[in-house]
């Protein structure tokens, strides 16, 4: 069933007669009917951006967590109304998980930044948290399941899982699994199921131990758990279905029968050799244009940023900020490593050819402020990281002169989870031989994000967030010209024979040496999830980037 509108949905609540799914980038919850098939939308959830989760209540009513303001919603499903029930944690901008309480009074809540477990009065809007000292040191109450015996959580990025026993409230259960996440969990009377990332393990906890069972899908997110009589059924981010019981245990393709094998949404583009590679949510899609043909391939999370080193490409993937490889002579995905500490989030990634280096920026995990700069070397598959250069600036781009060992890095202000800290993003000169920071510089005044850097006719070019272009020399520190895109998320700048090259979530701009711009492309409508990007064929020139329909401007193309 295709849905009204929506990118993806996270949230999920089932009745006998309807399923209803929370989507994004906007806010909105749908109901298919099961019985008539008929699909309608309740409508957009105030300003909100995600539905992380749905959870059934009393009645007909219905309970929305959102994002970023960290809200709960009650629906009736009856009516189709939409009641506004506030943030119950004003501190946090995640509601990530929602259940309802069996008698029906309130809902308990796990938000997320911070980590909190709350019960929700939607009748007298009256919150309640519930203590737990080690939810301190986490950033999500990412899973939660009630029965009347138990309330159990899980969390990230600490992978515990808590369950606390009704009948002595004050007295619970805090168990290492030695994973990142606890992605679902699923109760049967006092045994608790729950699968974690990044093994991709399914557990067993009964009477004080835990067991890994299996790990149906390595690396793998687990996005729906049930339990029944018979055994206990998973749905993984990538697609796949799997079962497991006391007799047999087994794992299902969907996209074997019949789920489109798409991207959806586009996340990054790079190309290798002939090859056009398009990163999106837990897959990788390759595409031969000359054959008008795609493989896709299941990856452990989203690669935010690709990039081809002649043979091979590299994938960096959020979260967890992993590093994987794309072979294409063997048509294969292999795991390179992770980058560790803090880092969760790639934003940028680039090769350096006469140093036959991986060189990747960062954002910190949830919660936290700072990034890093990952180096990794394809000839050993080591990975360094260098913590924090700019404090508490993430890092958000990079670019690479023709020459020379100095990597220009911009940084951006913005924190997951958090409030920006300030206006005044830099930039900074890294040298990969020495590895130390040389130099830092603000060219501009009340930025949060350089989005874009790249290399052109010997000046260093960007753009900001808000749409700024600039050109500097940053060995001299001079800022030569400023111009303006008129584009609501202006995404990469790409420099491809002589030319520069801007992506955005509708078109692909040509920036002129005055940072006046000409439309290419327009009409695109790509859906990004992360900043547009182009990619370049080095042998034709032919640029590539993702859309749902397109519009050429031919007087522009045909005079580039």
């Amino acid at each position: 069933m295709s849905l009204p509108n929506g990118h993806g949905g996270w949230g999920v609540a089932t009745s006998n007669s309807a399923v209803f799914v929370g989507t994004y980038p906007t806010a909105n919850v749908h109901r298919w009917d099961l019985r008539s098939g008929d699909v309608t939308t309740f409508g957009r959830l105030g300003e909100e951006e995600f539905v992380f989760a749905l959870a059934l209540g009393p009645g007909h009513h219905l309970y929305a967590g959102t994002y970023p303001g960290g809200k709960v919603y009650e629906l009736d499903d009856a009516t189709g109304t939409i009641r506004d029930l506030g943030s119950p944690l004003p501190s946090a901008t995640y509601v990530r998980a929602l259940a309802a309480d069996p008698d029906h009074r309130v809902i308990h809540v796990g938000t997320g930044c911070p980590a909190r477990l709350l019960t929700l009065n939607p009748a007298t809007n009256e919150t309640h948290e519930l203590p737990i000292p080690e939810l301190a040191r986490e950033d999500f109450v990412y899973a939660l399941a009630v029965t009347d015996d138990l309330i159990a959580i899980g969390t990230e990025p600490g992978g515990l899982l808590v369950v606390l026993d009704r009948r002595t409230p004050d007295q619970y259960h805090v168990i290492e699994t030695h994973e990142r996440t606890i992605d679902a969990i699923a109760v049967d009377g006092h045994v608790v199921w729950c699968t974690g990332r990044p093994s991709g393990s399914l557990f067993r906890y009964d009477t004080g131990q835990l067991e890994r069972v299996w790990s149906p899908l390595p690396g793998q997110e687990t996005r729906s758990l049930t339990v029944d009589t018979d055994g206990i059924s998973g749905i993984s981010g990538g697609g796949q279905s799997w079962r497991w019981s006391a007799k047999s245990a087994t794992v299902i393709d969907l996209g074997q029968q019949g789920l489109p094998a798409h991207v959806e949404p586009p996340q990054s583009v790079c190309t290798l050799q002939d090859e056009v590679l398009v990163g999106g949510n837990f897959g990788l899609c390759v595409h031969q244009p000359p054959e008008r043909s795609m493989r896709r391939y299941v990856v452990d999370g989203e690669p935010k940023a690709m990039v081809s080193t002649g043979d091979a490409a590299y994938l960096a993937l959020y979260p967890g900020a992993a590093i994987c490889r794309y072979d294409r002579e063997t048509r294969t995905v292999s795991r390179v490593g992770k980058i560790g500490g803090l880092s969760n989030r790639p934003r940028d990634i680039a090769w350096s050819l006469d140093h036959d280096l991986v060189l990747v920026v960062t954002r910190n995990q949830y919660g936290h402020r700072g990034g890093a700069l990952a180096v990794v070397t394809p000839a050993t598959d080591t990975i360094e990281r260098y913590d924090d250069l700019l404090g508490d600036h993430a890092l958000a781009c990079l670019a690479l002169p023709p020459s020379g060992r100095t990597v220009i890095i911009g940084s951006e202000t913005i924190a997951d989870g958090l409030q920006s800290l300030s206006r005044n993003a830099m930039i900074a000169g890294f040298d990969l031989v020495e590895r130390q920071l040389l130099w830092t510089w603000q060219p501009l005044d009340d930025v949060t994000q350089y989005t874009s850097l790249a290399w052109h006719r010997n000046l260093l070019y960007g753009v900001t967030q808000d749409g700024r272009l600039f050109a500097v020399t940053p060995e001299t520190q001079q800022l030569v010209a400023q111009g303006h895109v008129d584009a609501s998320e202006p995404g990469r700048l790409l420099s491809v024979d002589d030319r520069l090259y801007l992506a955005t979530e509708d078109a692909v701009l040509q920036i002129n040496a005055d940072l006046s711009t000409s439309t290419i492309l327009t009409g695109l409508a790509g859906e990004w999830h992360n900043a547009p990007q182009l990619a370049a064929d080095p042998t034709t020139g032919h640029l590539y980037t993702c859309g749902r329909a397109a519009h050429v401007d031919l007087q522009s193309a045909s005079a580039s």
